[in-house]
This record gives C-alpha cells, structure tokens and sequence, in this order.
C-alpha cells in the first residue's frame, strides 16, 4: 500500500503500525542488495518515512524517541555508502564534462562510489529486523484527531523557525540542513493527507519536495566541499580547487535565493489553523466528521 492514509485502517495506531510495517519490510529487503548505490538510497528513504509517521504521531507514543533514535543510527551506519554516491552525482552535476584539471578527481570519485561495503555493520539486519517487530506493537494514547493536530503544528512551527535562523545565517550549514529536514517532514507529512483532497495535496506535495530536494542539494554540495579539502594536491591542484570553489558557491547562491521565497510560500499561514485545517478534511473523508 502507499505511504498515505487509508480509510481501510482501523485508526491512526493501525496507520502507524502498517506503514512501520511496510517501510522496514522494504529496508530490510533492500539490504541484501546494499552494494547497489540505488540501494542504500532506497533503504535510506524507507527509514525517513518510517521517523517521518513517528514524528507526526509523537505526542501519543511514549517510544516515540528511543524508536527514532535507533532508526536514525542504521540510517548513520549507510551513510558513508550514500555519501560516497552523493559525491559522484554532485560532481557530475556541476561538471557534466569535466575539464582536464578535475579528471584525476572524477577518477578519484567513481572508485569511491563503488567501493563495496564501506562502514555496514554485520548486526545491521538483526537490528532492524528488532525494529520491525517492536513496531507491530506500538500503541497510541489520546484522540486521534489531537495526536495529528499537535504533529502537524509542530513540524509547520519548526519549519517556519528553521527557515528564519537560517535565512539570518545563510552561510551556516548546519542550519540551511536543519531547516531542509523540517522541509521533509512536512513533504512526508503531506503526502499522508494527499488521498484526502488530490486536488489540493497535490501542489502542496510537489512544492515541499522540489525545496526539499534544492536543499539537499546545497547540503550535498556543502559536504562535496569538506570532502574535497581533505584530498592531496595531486588529487586537486590548485587550478581544480578554484574551479571547484567557484562553481559550489554559485550554486548554493543560487539554491538559497529561491528556496527562502519558496519556503514563505510553502509554510504561509497560522500552523494552527493550517493544521487543523487539515484535520478537518481529512476527518471528512474518512466519514468521521
């Protein structure tokens, strides 16, 4: 089934159990195909929409941080397999033909990218596959209707905080990837409630994941840039590092300048009232308004 609401779930403890289900069911399947770069990106994913439900639901599971701990530290454990293919693909994206300056570094790059197995720990099944089986037995307390009110308020309230402080620091990474995580929980929230007006949800869907992705984006350049200055002069000449240099700020210039409007748009309005807004609908919908 999609990553959505379901009018064929019981309740909002049936939705959470049958997408942590679903997600961790696909992760673990995936695994076993880990040397793929696809892979990991695949796996990776199905852990952000596995936190991204918990989040939406945390004022009703006591669990709800320890859960999201354990699954942010088997998405850590893939990160330097992602990491490694990010850093292919953002090359290639600023660089679709290289000139001869960067070519020992795109070398450099392609054997990284396939270099098997990077950091995955033996247990990484086992853990996950303890994950799962907890979360067939999460429960919820409270209204639902509440549960989901307070969730989405909080990810708009975030969303709307983290753009600020970033916007006051633009050259501050951590906040411009911050604010692009608050970004996707509200993608992945979105997403949920698209079943209850298409119409609506839609726009809403693609706006949130073309910021999210500009954003990511910038944070894969930022890290693409910290790589790059730990690698030997015989990998990066000083030509290369002023290429490189010049060519990274122009593009998160760029990103920054229309994600900041972007994201005005994409969070205007009371969280409140949005949230309940969407409550509202989605109530009616189900046929319990």
């Amino acid at each position: 089934m999609a990553f959505s609401f379901d009018r064929q779930d019981a309740n909002l403890q049936a939705t959470l159990r049958r997408i942590a289900s679903e997600e961790l069911g696909l992760a673990l399947a995936r695994l076993g195909q880990i040397k793929q770069p696809e892979a990991v990106h695949a796996v990776r994913k199905n852990l952000k929409k596995t936190r991204a439900m918990l989040r939406l639901v945390r004022t009703g599971i006591d669990v709800q941080p320890a859960e999201n701990a354990a699954l942010r530290q088997v998405a850590m454990a893939l990160a330097s397999r992602r990491d490694a293919a990010a850093r292919l693909i953002t090359f290639d994206s600023l660089f679709p033909e290289p000139p001869d300056a960067l070519r020992p570094l795109r070398d450099h790059l392609a054997v990284g990218s396939q270099a098997p197995g990077i950091g995955l720990p033996a247990d990484l099944p086992h853990t996950l596959k303890e994950i799962r089986k907890r979360a067939e037995k999460w429960s919820l307390c409270g209204k639902d209707a509440n549960i989901v009110g307070l969730g989405l308020t909080d990810t708009r309230r975030k969303a709307i905080r983290a753009a600020k402080a970033a916007r006051a620091e633009p050259m501050s990474e951590l906040l411009i990837h911050n604010w692009r995580k608050r970004v996707k929980d509200h993608w992945y929230q979105a997403r949920l409630f698209a079943p209850c007006w298409p119409e609506l949800f839609k726009p809403i869907v693609e706006s949130a994941d073309r910021l999210g992705e500009d954003l990511g984006r910038h944070h894969d350049l930022s890290l693409f840039a910290d790589f790059i200055d730990t690698l030997p002069a015989k990998i990066v000449p000083a030509p290369a590092q002023r290429l490189l240099a010049a060519a990274i700020d122009d593009v998160r210039r760029r990103i920054t300048e229309t994600a900041f409007p972007a994201s005005a748009r994409l969070f205007a309005g009371d969280p409140e009232g949005v949230a309940d807004l969407w409550v509202d609908l989605w109530r009616v919908w189900q046929g319990r308004a």
